[in-house]
């Protein structure tokens, strides 16, 4: 990856991170990609490429707008933040999240817990 386009980001590792955001909370939502495409007003083939972490340019990694990221969040009726990984800590070179498969499960299980708060009345 181009240090010039992401400075000392491994960017791949916060899409990816995205798209396992997205993908949790998509499905715990109950909506299909198509569903989602259609809330947001999106293609599903942008649903599913950014749930995968990946773009059909160079340098094939996703890199959504913020328009993105918010029209995501409307149209699963969550918080902007719920889609952006690592937000309580300073930017680290990689995405922590990736770290391991237990790093995967604790996001899982903090944002169906997060999910599940916002259901109560």
């Amino acid at each position: 990856m181009s240090v010039a386009r992401w400075g000392s980001l491994d960017w791949d590792t916060y899409a990816y991170s995205f798209g396992h955001r997205l993908l949790v909370i998509r499905k715990e939502r109950g909506y299909s990609q198509e569903q989602l495409a259609e809330r947001s007003g999106m293609h599903r083939n942008q649903i599913l490429n950014l749930e995968r972490g990946t773009s059909n340019r160079e340098p094939f990694v996703s890199d959504p707008q913020l328009s993105t990221v918010y029209r995501l969040a409307r149209a699963l009726d969550v918080p902007p933040a719920y889609l952006l990984p690592d937000l309580e800590q300073h930017v680290r070179p990689r995405s922590t999240e990736q770290a391991s498969s237990d790093s995967l499960s604790v996001v899982e299980v903090r944002l169906r817990d997060d999910l599940e708060f916002l259901r109560r009345p």
